[in-house]
């Protein structure tokens, strides 16, 4: 058998689940609120992020722009560079004269590694920052320059460039020269080539994080060099929150890594926070139930040892109201107290009532003598009627000599409504007689209804008003109809009249269940039996037309006598 837990056992767990829950659901809340605020914060931190570093390269392509623009429309340099694409006979002048306008840009701005001058007519001229030089350089002549539209691109090696003797990454910003009096002229191109960590250093925004700058989704700017001209799918992402965003000015993309780990960590601190909430408020929770309940489970302790006492047949003990206990002790030692004392009344009414009934015993013995000798006496009645051959008293006697047996045998007990409808008929016949008049009788009820159950004489009041009150001064035939059908798991019984019908006032009366009535306690009697058979189940009202009819509508449950029940009513 399962132990059963004690009241201490039961309630410190109840108040620490409570707690926990109570504790766990503030928690849960806490860490979803906690995670929207750092997620938002998150993104407002990438997009300021985005946001700075767009503008930082737009700033830095900016400035490279205006020198480059300078450079281009500088009334000098375009005519210089016109005269050399006509080769005109002071060439190696003018080509000297262009190589001191590039050596000067280059030299002027920090983080330029060069500058190309490509001609209309192929030529080249350049100025290396790195070996000072306008003749000589490692890297500057293999620099292809595509054909574009418009006046200005924005370009980055697939890979990096060797300038001395170090891998360098660079971009490059190329515009045509322009001559403003024939804006359509070609004459050539001028590319500023500059150290990748120009960008590098205007776009860092912190140390948890690291910024991309791709072009056709190879890098061209990183903190890690090694992977510029790599494809950025195939960086490394985890443990950060990649976003992307497009440079309107020079068409690359930004891409922010925002690592995650601070993030993660603040995630972790607070659910180890809330895990040594909970553990410290479960210990303390347990030490003040346990505190708080002592006085409680003694008092129950108390009242469970006096409960064991009058269990095993003490029904003088009493359990001592103290003033530490709770009310609610008090109030069930109190009522375990007066249920004892009523205990002790209640052995002595039985006591009593064993006496009394074993007398009632002795008196119904010698009662039973009287039934026996009404029916002997009405049967010798019957029979001397019968010798004189009257034969409509001996129906009579025979009826009513029915009708005792089956009122005496169980009163008040189950019978099927087939038996019910035969004593009706005898109860009848004999009214039939008293009215002085012949009454008729139609009853209806399909044969498997009559095996139903119903309690005895329930319907005999009815069928009484009816011959008593309705039939009075009846001029014409009495007819008295007892219908009875099924009703959705209930039987319908009707008894109707064609007597003079009730007045407004008495049917009001009759079908108020709480209103007074001294004139029909057969109806009062009725309902008082249906509420003791059927409680709550049954139902009766009336319905009737002055001097026309009466109804009864009664209605109970329907319940099948099975055969074990018939065979001994039978007996």
């Amino acid at each position: 058998m399962k132990k059963t837990k004690s009241l201490r056992e039961k309630l410190i767990p109840a108040f620490l689940l409570a707690s926990l829950l109570s504790i766990t659901m503030f928690a849960v809340l806490s860490q979803i609120r906690m995670r929207i605020n750092m997620k938002q914060s998150l993104d407002d931190r990438i997009q300021g992020g985005l946001n700075k570093a767009d503008q930082c390269l737009d700033m830095i392509l900016d400035k490279y722009e205006t020198i480059l623009y300078d450079l281009c429309t500088d009334d000098e340099v375009v005519e210089t560079a016109e005269k050399l694409n006509e080769d005109q006979d002071d060439l190696t002048v003018n080509s000297s004269q262009f190589r001191r306008y590039l050596s000067h840009t280059s030299n002027r701005n920090t983080g330029m590694e060069g500058v190309l001058l490509v001609l209309k007519n192929g030529k080249k001229i350049f100025y290396d920052h790195n070996s000072s030089s306008s003749a000589n350089s490692s890297w500057m002549n293999t620099l292809q320059i595509p054909s574009f539209q418009g006046t200005m691109i924005y370009q980055a090696p697939d890979q990096p460039v060797i300038i001395g003797e170090k891998e360098v990454a660079i971009f490059q910003v190329v515009r045509k020269i322009v001559d403003y009096r024939d804006i359509h002229k070609e004459i050539g191109t001028i590319t500023l080539s500059i150290d990748e960590k120009v960008l590098e250093d205007s776009v860092y925004n912190g140390e948890d994080n690291r910024i991309y700058i791709c072009q056709d989704d190879k890098v061209i700017s990183a903190p890690d060099k090694s992977l510029i001209g790599k494809v950025i799918s195939e960086l490394n992402t985890k443990g950060y929150r990649v976003t992307e965003r497009m440079n309107e000015k020079s068409g690359w993309s930004i891409y922010y890594f925002q690592s995650l780990q601070r993030y993660k960590r603040a995630v972790l601190e607070q659910g180890s926070f809330w895990i040594i909430v909970t553990l410290g408020t479960i210990v303390i929770l347990a030490l003040l139930t346990y505190y708080f309940t002592r006085p409680v489970i003694k008092s129950v302790d108390k009242i469970v040892g006096v409960m064991n006492e009058a269990e095993k047949g003490d029904f003088m003990v009493r359990i001592p109201v103290e003033d530490d206990m709770t009310r609610e002790v008090q109030r069930i030692a109190l009522g375990f107290n007066e249920l004892m004392e009523k205990i002790d009344e209640l052995i002595s009414q039985v006591k009593q009532a064993v006496l009394e009934q074993k007398n009632a015993e002795l008196y119904a013995l010698e009662a039973q003598i009287d039934p026996h000798f009404l029916y002997n006496t009405l049967d010798t009645i019957n029979w001397k009627a019968i010798e004189r051959e009257e034969y409509e008293i001996s129906d009579m006697v025979g009826a009513l000599a029915d009708i005792l047996r089956y009122a005496v045998k169980n009163a008040g007990g189950e019978t099927n409504i087939q038996r019910e409808l035969y004593w009706l008929e005898q109860y009848m016949l004999l009214q039939s007689a008293k009215l002085g008049k012949p009454l008729k009788t139609v009853i209806e009820a399909p044969e498997h209804i009559r095996r139903y159950k119903i309690h005895k004489l329930l319907l005999q009041p009815f069928v009484e008003n009816a011959i008593k009150y309705a039939f009075k001064n009846k001029v014409g035939e009495c007819i008295l109809k007892i219908r009875i059908e099924d009703a959705d798991g209930q039987i319908h019984i009707v008894i109707e009249d064609n007597g003079r019908g009730l007045s407004l006032e008495t049917l009001a009366l009759l079908n108020n269940e709480m209103a007074d009535m001294d004139d029909h306690l057969g109806i009062v009697n009725v309902r008082k039996r249906l509420q003791l058979y059927y409680p709550g189940e049954a139902n009766i009202y009336f319905e009737s037309r002055p001097n026309k009819y009466t109804k009864v509508h009664l209605f109970i449950p329907a319940a099948e006598e099975d055969e074990d029940e018939n065979r001994n009513r039978g007996r």
